[in-house]
């Protein structure tokens, strides 16, 4: 659980106060024992930019203020900010508001907190007696073996290199879903603890529960890790429903952007109190349904006037101000279930392209559209009681033909509306393989509603995105307007000028198409 905290800097006769309020309360609202308050730590830090934040002081023992002079120098604008963890519990606050000093400084610079779906992992487990590796596996599978000894143990590691380097995380999760259990699963409630990775870097590709890597040992031997483990970080108490687990992770998160190069991974380790052969076993990476695999969720600064990174990366609300109230919850959502297809003008004007691994958008002849996609994303799975605060499309721009010819090149995202077209058989001339387009044979282009967002491309391979919050939020009121969106070719371009991205179909997982999505839930009357 998360707590709260708001701090106040002050002048004092011959140094600088910064104090706080000790919380008395989770986020959720339940008490913190009065025991735990004592053990409170508070961590202080500055900052020049907002951005990156450095810690200058801590202060133990539940102790509600810090005096001294400030580590940005007389004259010069600084940002301080204070975080609080309870360190029996493991929980940590989100960092303060940003106090300014001195007090003329610029507050107008705000931030935005940016949440990043972290996409590229590698994930396996490993078990005694079992010579193999099991990256391949549609679970990640945690057991209590003999002697109440961890019998199977997780292992997950992240690639952070999308995340702007020194940002100050806010909050890290890890959510995995609970798929399942073997033999009834033993006990009805079952313990699983995520540690960071820190006496071996493990190859999850080859790990085995004799060795990081099929080549050395463990530094403990043949124990699967277990002496490698840092102290457990977070844990979590899985029943036996089906249904998402979360673990906090923000300190091994803010970590490995601090040192990149420490970064080997985490384990999630089945806790060794519970009764021998106790098991739960969670979606991995390879779990048939795409929806249910693991995410870490990153949330961390920068100023509103900076451009997304790249990534899988949206908007929160504004944070609380001082005193903080109650945040709402925040989910964000990948959508797993979609179907894509574009199409093509003659001579391949009835070709349907629903299994091809691209979505081309090409112009041909100069200054008219030749190819243009479509993407059409069931979002049943989503709650009827939502308000959607952001909506993302992300489209991985993997090449071009001919050398793409425009240096630039303007792809537009915009609604479907007047027809429901099937993807698996609609082509430049028939929506669904039987009737025209609305407005003849011409591939779609008068079934497009007004462009909503617009992207400009180079020549090298990247993420992109467009903002479809406007379409979602009508698809969310009205789901019997959903007939999905037009990728569509640039129609001001050079003849031959194209851009090609990763369609559902795509051979790395990885690099298929996203649409994420962050969204309020309503109090249901």
């Amino acid at each position: 659980m998360f707590l709260f905290i708001s701090a106040t800097l002050s002048d004092g006769a011959a140094a600088k106060v910064i104090s706080w309020k000790v919380p008395t309360t989770y986020v959720d609202q339940s008490e913190i024992p009065a025991n735990a308050r004592r053990t409170v730590v508070t961590r202080l830090y500055f900052s020049l930019d907002r951005v990156a934040w450095t810690r200058f002081a801590t202060v133990t023992g539940g102790g509600a203020s810090w005096s001294g002079p400030l580590p940005v120098a007389d004259g010069i604008t600084g940002y301080y900010a204070v975080t609080a963890a309870i360190p029996p519990d493991g929980a940590e606050s989100r960092m303060s508001d940003a106090l300014v000093y001195p007090p003329g400084g610029s507050t107008a610079d705000p931030f935005d907190e940016v949440t990043v779906v972290v996409g590229n992992f590698q994930d396996t487990y490993v078990a005694p007696g079992d010579g193999g590796n099991r990256s391949s596996d549609p679970l990640i599978r945690t057991w209590i073996g003999p002697g109440r000894s961890a019998g199977s143990r997780g292992f997950l590691k992240w690639d952070l290199s999308s995340l702007p380097a020194g940002v100050r995380i806010s909050n890290a999760t890890m959510r995995l879903y609970s798929a399942a259990e073997e033999a009834g699963g033993g006990d009805s409630t079952f313990t699983v603890k995520v540690a960071k990775v820190a006496g071996a870097n493990p190859d999850l590709e080859r790990a085995t529960w004799a060795s990081p890597d099929n080549v050395y040992s463990w530094s403990g031997g043949a124990d699967g890790g277990t002496g490698d483990l840092a102290a457990a970080e977070s844990t979590a108490a899985v029943g036996k429903n089906r249904g998402w687990v979360v673990w906090n992770v923000s300190n091994m998160a803010q970590e490995w952007v601090e040192a990149p190069g420490m970064n080997f991974g985490m384990a999630l380790d089945p806790d060794v109190a519970a009764t021998i052969g106790s098991n739960r076993d969670f979606a991995s990476r390879e779990h048939p349904d795409p929806r249910l695999q693991p995410e870490l969720v990153v949330t961390y600064r920068q100023p509103s006037r900076n451009p997304m990174p790249p990534g899988l990366s949206v908007p929160s609300p504004p944070v609380a101000g001082s005193p903080p109230g109650p945040f709402p919850d925040m989910i964000t959502a990948s959508i797993g279930g979609y179907e894509d297809t574009y199409v093509n003008r003659e001579p391949y004007s009835d070709t349907n392209y629903s299994a091809d691994p691209l979505i081309r958008t090409y112009t041909w002849p100069a200054n008219n559209v030749a190819n243009r996609g479509f993407i059409r994303w069931d979002l049943s799975g989503l709650p009827d009681n939502i308000t959607v605060v952001n909506a993302t499309l992300w489209l991985y721009f993997v090449g071009e033909e001919v050398g793409g010819k425009d240096n630039t090149y303007a792809v537009s995202v915009a609604k479907v509306t007047g027809v429901l077209p099937d993807l698996g058989a609609a082509t430049w001339n028939r929506y669904d393989g039987l009737s025209s387009w609305p407005g003849g044979e011409n591939g779609g282009a008068a079934a497009m509603a007004p462009i909503e967002s617009s992207a400009a491309i180079g020549k090298m391979p990247r993420w992109v995105s467009w903002d479809v919050t406007g379409m979602v939020q009508d698809w969310v009121a009205g789901p019997e307007t959903n007939s999905g969106m037009v990728i569509d070719a640039d129609p001001h371009a050079g003849a031959q000028s194209n851009r090609s991205f990763a369609s559902r179909e795509y051979p790395d997982l990885l690099s298929r198409p996203r649409l994420v999505i962050t969204y309020i839930e309503r109090p249901r009357e």
